[in-house]
């Protein structure tokens, strides 16, 4: 299990390799840290999903990966994420991956990410 001692360069090489590994399907920020970063706990989620974007977006700014931002309002609550695919993928944007990730199906997924914390 990773803990919040994880680097960001060790997250690049495991994002990365994911990437590759999957350049048919886009991974969101979410997904990423779900299968990437095992979790060290609810208390440590938020710290850990914001390091393991911050790795992506390294990856993004040194021209390794792709990226393209969605947004939508739910319940009120307005969420966005961002979807990273491989460099080696012959997609371009969220489109170029079929009817699963244009819009509204993507933002209904987008929407799924809430998770309740009880009242």
């Amino acid at each position: 299990m990773i803990t919040r001692t994880v680097s960001v360069p060790d997250l690049k090489v495991r994002i990365e390799t994911a990437l590759e590994e999957t350049p048919y399907r886009p991974w969101c920020v979410h997904r990423l840290y779900e299968a990437i970063v095992a979790p060290g706990g609810p208390d440590a989620r938020e710290d850990m999903l914001e390091l393991t974007q911050r790795a992506a977006e390294e990856l993004v700014r040194e021209g390794l990966a792709q990226r393209e931002f969605v947004s939508a309002i739910g319940i009120g609550v307005h969420c966005e994420d961002s979807l990273y695919w491989s460099r080696e993928s012959e997609k371009r944007t969220l489109a170029d991956f079929g009817p699963e990730y244009e819009s509204p199906t993507v933002l209904q997924r987008l929407a799924s990410h809430f998770q309740c914390r009880g009242l």
